[in-house]
């Protein structure tokens, strides 16, 4: 029965499932971490503490626990001298000063310094951020139809990485604020739709213009270039704010793209089938996937 339905049908059943699983799998993620706040337990080795906003809206922060006993371990970055006997970073001109606090008298006078405790790494978190990595990339793999492995293979491992992508989204928005989350859902909700019925409708033929299609892939080479140098570079907060609306619009441009570019390929009776509407719904779901993050990065402080 599916066989018969047309390309859009096929591509618009995966995509609505896949994101239909990361909203689920994020909106369980922030309940739970409202839970193990209210019982003061661990999610994903994290702790919560409650803050208001300006709103007066709950708003939970997870944060590593400290560590209990002594000694305690504490850093603080200033700004780079020559002092040879501490570690430079020397992408961010700052050096990381090391003290070992004893008791809780070196600890408190620490703390006025501006030093700050050192947490053990979140190996859950990690863990987690590793398995979506591996199944990110394999679900690429098969969906890109040089793979050959079977429509269930596909449809499985694609799950797999939607299962994994909802906890990271929800953790992301919990080190905003939850409430501006739930508006950035809202934003890409109808930027999705209004792309999609743009797109989809070819008033302009977005997927045949080379010129279009060379723009958006020198933008998102910009993108990714502005993120590296920001892992080893301090960048003001209105600069990232600013290349975050930047690459919020450039994947808003790219859903009309590829929704453009499902109609073309809806047009071409060979292309009607399972692998083809894997391939596309796996690209408009990365493009929603960053249009969200961006979104988030945009709203953050």
């Amino acid at each position: 029965m599916f066989m018969e339905t047309t390309l859009f049908f096929k591509t618009m059943i995966i995509l609505s499932s896949q994101l239909g699983i990361v909203l689920l799998g994020c909106l369980f993620f922030i309940k739970k971490a409202n839970q193990a706040y209210r019982e003061d337990s661990k999610l994903l080795g994290l702790r919560f503490i409650g803050s208001v906003n300006m709103k007066n809206q709950l708003d939970l922060i997870p944060y590593n626990e400290l560590p209990k006993s002594f000694p305690k371990t504490m850093t603080k970055e200033d700004e780079y001298q020559r002092d040879f006997t501490q570690p430079v970073n020397i992408f961010k001109n700052t050096i990381t000063r090391k003290e070992i606090a004893l008791n809780e008298a070196e600890e408190s006078s620490l703390l006025k310094l501006g030093f700050k405790h050192v947490t053990q790494t979140n190996k859950s978190v990690n863990f987690l951020g590793f398995a979506w990595i591996i199944s990110l990339c394999m679900t690429l793999f098969f969906v890109s139809g040089v793979s050959g492995v079977s429509i269930t293979a596909q449809a499985l491992m694609f799950s797999l990485n939607s299962i994994l992508t909802g906890p990271l989204i929800g953790l992301i928005m919990l080190e905003m604020d939850e409430n501006d989350g739930y508006k950035a859902l809202k934003i890409v909700f109808f930027v999705t739709i209004l792309t999609g019925f743009i797109g989809y409708s070819d008033f302009i033929s977005f997927s045949e213009s080379t010129i279009f299609a060379a723009i958006l892939f020198i933008s998102l080479i910009g993108i990714v270039l502005f993120n590296i140098v920001r892992t080893f570079i301090n960048i003001s907060r209105p600069t990232t704010r600013a290349a975050a609306i930047f690459g919020a619009f450039v994947f808003s441009l790219y859903l009309l793209y590829d929704f453009n570019l499902l109609k073309k390929a809806g047009e071409i009776a060979d292309l009607n089938n399972w692998n083809t509407a894997f391939t596309i719904a796996f690209t408009i779901y990365l493009d929603i996937i960053n249009l969200l993050l961006e979104i988030l990065e945009a709203m953050g402080d």
